[in-house]
């Protein structure tokens, strides 16, 4: 049952080590203390250096599963994709389309990093971005684009799910010390690009569930690749926020 295989893969991802070092590192130990300004360039830098791919790796699995899904059902097939394509949607500001083209989510970070008084070009190029968050843009990149679409589908589940918690836990964290870090309040643009997160990504994980219980209607055999591009995402997450801890927290 689709069902089973939901809970399944939420128990994969909530049972897997790097969701505990998630909840250690953006959870506890970010709250414990303010980190210093450096530091907090630093964290900056390697954090948008993890997501870079994230608004083209979802279009990537998007487009693929329109082509994939029109081949089983030439009108429907479209409407699989949509249920992954809402996520960019909002990456790319296209969420209010009466207001025109609003603010994409990277102009929103943008206007974070020059809330906390830094310049793009310190944050874009800062000397010590650790590699493990290149790997992880590039491992989210490649699987998108070009692994097996049923695993990819399973590395965006894993995504966004992770997402959720991770949004949540830098919104509430690095918020617990607005003062200290010299932030206007909880609404200041330093948090509120963590924010948007905590209010999208319910949707976007539930619609990304929709789309694989599509998907595996019509390749039903397809759902071990699918489990498998939740774990290999996991893998390389948990890698990740080991490396932040190393940085930042050990």
């Amino acid at each position: 049952m689709i069902s089973e295989l939901t809970a399944q893969l939420k128990d994969i991802i909530q049972e897997h080590e790097g969701w505990a070092v998630l909840n250690a590192t953006f959870g506890d130990a970010l709250k414990s203390a303010p980190l210093q300004r450096e530091d907090v360039k630093r964290f900056l830098a390697c954090h948008i250096a993890s997501v870079r791919d994230v608004p083209t790796s979802i279009l990537s699995v998007a487009l693929r599963l329109s082509h994939a899904c029109m081949k089983y059902d030439y009108f429907a097939g479209h409407a699989v994709a949509a249920r992954t394509l809402i996520a960019a949607v909002h990456e790319y500001g296209l969420h209010d389309p009466e207001k025109g083209v609003l603010k994409t989510h990277f102009e929103l970070y943008r206007d974070a990093v020059l809330s906390w008084g830094f310049t793009v070009e310190e944050i874009l190029n800062h000397p010590d971005i650790i590699p493990e968050a290149v790997e992880m843009a590039n491992f989210n990149e490649a699987c998108a684009q070009n692994g097996p679409l049923a695993k990819a589908l399973g590395c965006h589940i894993a995504l966004e799910e992770t997402a959720d918690k991770e949004f949540s836990l830098l919104w509430e964290s690095i918020g617990h010390h607005w003062k200290a870090y010299g932030l206007k309040g909880m609404d200041d643009p330093a948090l509120s690009f963590y924010h948007i997160h905590i209010i999208q990504e319910p949707i976007h994980g539930a619609m990304s569930q929709e789309a694989m219980t599509r998907y595996l209607s019509y390749c039903p055999t397809e759902k071990p690749l699918v489990i498998e591009g939740v774990k290999e995402y996991m893998d390389a997450y948990s890698t990740t926020l080991k490396a932040f801890d190393r940085a930042f927290f050990s």
